[in-house]
């Protein structure tokens, strides 16, 4: 018999690990009278801890003793408490991790899947034995899961599946969000599979595997997607000047980073970078420059070429550029004026052809007359005096 105040005072040291007093308060249905046990927590898992709580209890306890099984066989006897003397008995089936709360529940540490099964309490209050049973079921914890992928280098398009190693209900999230919607799930939601990934799918993945007991998560798989190169493309000014530099920048949408080479003139050059330098311009240096792009995953290419266009004549390019734009500007001009000097002749043409309308007659008088003078002979001394009468008539027929 062990008195609970005297090993809390002064433990022996047989005793001392497995005897545990404490206060444990507990609701007591004070109505129904019924006494009942509760496991607390209700789902206890291995390594963790139980308390078998006595409910509906609403008076002093004589004593309890509990059992492991429904039958008060000596060898089942756990341990024996009365409250009155604070003492404990232990029994057969009492151990060091098994101690008894002030108002006689039972509590376990240290679960073990051993602890499971049936335990019955015996308690006595000022009459016959009142006996309760509860059945106590120890569950495993989950084990944290991991995902395995079916390939370890992921290319677009290819098939991709992710296996949870759980065989607990699972859940399943890209990061920590909803899985993308090309994504389909298993009956048993273990694997996730893509029959062609895409660059979108790209993303942290986990899975939780849970029970009634625990939940767990997995550490995050990261899904990386190679693609491309889609497109290559080379940025330069094209014309340059002898004795200058210029660089060529290549640029491609890749996943990894691409590798690059350039050509010139369709040879092969050392330059493995993106851009491609030239100091000190000659003209020989001009001609075909290609960048070839490839990634070294999905073993694609992508290419862009330019035309480098080195000007012996570079620096009089603004002197000859100047002189045919003066050259355009006064041909410009004359036309201009042409156009301008025909205008005013057609326009004075049709003044002219306007007022000849007003004196046709008097014209074709004149006409007339100069025939008929035309037609005699000039042979006459008077000639001259004909001719001057003849031009004051004109005059006259004018006015």
């Amino acid at each position: 018999m062990i008195n609970l105040q005297e090993t809390h005072n002064n433990p022996p040291s047989a005793m001392r690990g497995f005897i545990k007093t404490v206060l444990l308060i507990i609701t007591m249905d004070v109505t129904s009278g019924q006494i009942s046990i509760q496991p607390i927590p209700q789902s206890p898992v291995i390594n963790g801890s139980v308390t078998l709580s006595l409910s509906g209890i609403n008076e002093m306890l004589d004593s309890v003793t509990w059992y492991k099984g429904q039958d008060s066989f000596p060898w089942l006897f756990i341990v024996k408490y009365s409250p009155g003397s604070s003492t404990i008995f232990p029994g057969k089936q009492h151990n060091d991790r098994i101690s008894v709360f002030i108002n006689g529940s039972l509590h376990i540490k240290d679960l073990q899947i051993t602890d499971e099964g049936r335990y019955k309490a015996e308690i006595y209050r000022g009459k016959p034995s009142e006996n309760v049973n509860v059945i106590l079921t120890i569950y495993e914890p989950v084990t944290k899961p991991k995902i395995i992928g079916s390939i370890t280098q992921t290319k677009e398009n290819d098939p991709l599946t992710l296996t949870c190693n759980t065989s607990h209900a699972i859940r399943w999230t890209r990061n920590r969000i909803n899985i993308p919607p090309g994504a389909k799930l298993s009956g048993d939601n273990k694997t996730l599979t893509f029959s062609r990934v895409n660059r979108g799918d790209a993303g942290e993945y986990r899975c939780e595997a849970e029970n009634i007991a625990s939940t767990s998560a997995s550490d995050p798989y990261t899904v990386t997607v190679a693609y491309g190169p889609d497109k290559a493309e080379i940025k330069i000014s094209v014309l340059v000047k002898p004795g200058s530099s210029i660089t060529l920048t290549c640029s491609a949408d890749s996943y990894p980073p691409p590798e690059y080479q350039w050509k010139v003139n369709g040879t092969g050059s050392k330059e493995k970078s993106n851009k491609y330098v030239i100091n000190n311009d000659i003209t020989e240096d001009e001609g075909q420059y290609t960048c070839v792009v490839r990634n070294p995953v999905t073993l694609r290419n992508a290419t862009d070429s330019v035309y480098v266009n080195v000007t012996a004549e570079f620096g009089n390019v603004c002197e000859d550029s100047t002189g045919h734009i003066y050259g355009l500007a006064f041909g410009s001009i004359l036309g201009i004026l042409l156009i301008i000097v025909i205008s005013v002749y057609l326009y004075r043409k049709c003044l002219t052809k306007r007022r000849n309308g007003s004196t046709k007659n008097g014209e074709e008088k004149i006409h007339d007359y100069q025939n008929d003078m035309a037609a005699e002979p000039r042979e006459d001394p008077s000639y001259m005096g004909l001719e001057s009468n003849t031009e004051d008539i004109y005059t006259e027929l004018q006015h």
